[in-house]
């Protein structure tokens, strides 16, 4: 990041907060920290922050990566693809042996009648 972007972000910031005051010690310091990060994601985390908060961002909140929550519940059409996707078969004696351990559980005995 250039430091020109810089004072334009501090700018921007400085128009969002009116308490928020710009010299040149804080573009410099602002720089210094700033400088590794893409100007462009920077605007983006602070147009974010504006909307959330009433009070100016530190540095901490304008480079930290905006994580994409989602409330979206999944279909039951989605959750079976995923499923799908993410399991193998157990293999035969695997299941064999579970279904031994659970009827076990319910005293079950094989090839008994009832």
């Amino acid at each position: 990041m250039k430091k020109s972007e810089t004072f334009t972000l501090l700018t921007l910031i400085a128009n969002y907060y009116d308490q928020f005051e710009i010299d040149q010690k804080k573009v410099d310091t602002w720089h210094k920290a700033l400088k590794p990060f893409m100007y462009k994601q920077l605007e983006e985390n602070l147009l974010v922050h504006v909307a959330e908060s009433p009070y100016p961002p530190r540095i901490a909140r304008l480079v930290r990566k905006q994580t994409a929550t989602s409330r979206m519940i999944p279909s039951i059409e989605e959750t079976s693809k995923c499923a799908q996707q993410n399991s193998k078969p157990a293999q035969e004696q695997v299941i064999q042996n579970e279904l031994k351990k659970m009827r076990a559980i319910l005293g079950i005995n094989r090839g008994e009648e009832l």
